[in-house]
């Protein structure tokens, strides 16, 4: 049996499209951090005398296609034909734009291609776990981590840019809505690429790929900050430009991205991600934290995250 955690990263540069649905290739490289606040705990164990699988999430039995998917995958490259069974402990508010399934399927990749006697390194693994989540794959590396889209599903891997991570950043967790999303990240990407403007909010994630990398190597925490601000509010303007228009924000999102460019321009590192949700992230440092959250606090449940380390047996 192997046991491993794997923790959730914050999308600094979004992909927000999919070339190739069936090997979840995406439309456009991305750049993550990966953070040390929510996780998830996996186990898998070979289990020979059973017809089938098993898989169990928070102490319920569940039915997982993608499960499966990278299940059989790691079953076939092995050539392994025993059934398995995966238990999942998920700390993570599940669907509220907190990407549950960035460390939900990193954990299980990693721990079953160990059930199942495989010795692969990183770049493998995020290959993998690229199958049941995209963000899966940055979630196997700590610190800021490149998930290159590639052409095929060979060369569509993430690797690792800097862990750890040696400077001071802070990701501030808004949970102003916990609900479950009504429009899931993959069908939020499918109406996205309707967009008269989704051709060149590629060309612009490419330009912003180059500038990120940059200000992580430079260690620029405003640079990141504001490009990793300008990269979120572009994605979710697809949304709204879409043949069919949706959009993740609630009335509380708003408010608290207006708080958020109220305080940076007072002279404080504060700047706002949103991922595929209504829950605002806000990327600062240790010594602005506390003046950030004593604003934001009415709005919700506050959560402050650093850096955290890629996948690991526990």
């Amino acid at each position: 049996m192997a046991k491993v955690r794997a923790y959730t990263n914050i999308a600094l540069i979004k992909y927000w499209g999919k070339s190739d649905l069936n090997w979840n290739l995406p439309t456009s490289s991305s750049i993550g951090l990966t953070l040390d606040r929510f996780y998830t705990d996996t186990s898998v164990e070979i289990d020979q005398f059973s017809k089938k699988d098993f898989f169990q999430l928070n102490g319920q039995q569940i039915e997982g296609p993608k499960i499966s998917k990278i299940i059989n995958f790691i079953r076939n490259s092995c050539g392994n034909k025993n059934f398995v069974k995966v238990i999942s402990e998920n700390h993570v508010p599940t669907s509220a734009g907190l990407a549950s399934s960035a460390s939900a399927f990193a954990a299980l990749t990693k721990a079953a291609s160990q059930a199942f006697g495989l010795e692969l390194d990183n770049r493998e693994l995020s290959k993998i776990a690229r199958i049941g989540s995209g963000s899966a794959s940055r979630s196997i590396f700590g610190g800021f981590s490149i998930w290159h889209k590639g052409q095929n599903k060979d060369d569509s891997f993430a690797e690792s840019i800097l862990d750890p991570v040696d400077f001071d950043i802070r990701v501030i967790d808004i949970l102003a809505d916990k609900r479950v999303k009504k429009i899931s990240s993959s069908q939020g990407m499918q109406l996205a690429q309707t967009s008269p403007n989704y051709d060149s909010w590629l060309k612009k994630n490419d330009r912003q790929i180059d500038e990120m990398l940059k200000a992580i190597s430079d260690h620029d925490l405003e640079k990141i900050g504001l490009i990793a601000e300008t990269n979120s509010a572009s994605m979710h303007e697809l949304n709204r430009t879409a043949k069919v228009p949706f959009d993740y924000f609630t009335e509380n999102t708003r408010e608290i991205i207006a708080e958020v460019d109220q305080l940076y321009k007072k002279g404080i590192l504060a700047f706002a991600t949103v991922d595929a949700g209504p829950n605002v992230k806000v990327i600062t440092n240790s010594e602005y934290q506390e003046k950030i959250i004593n604003v934001l606090k009415e709005y919700g449940e506050i959560l402050v995250q650093k850096p955290g380390r890629g996948v690991a047996n526990v």
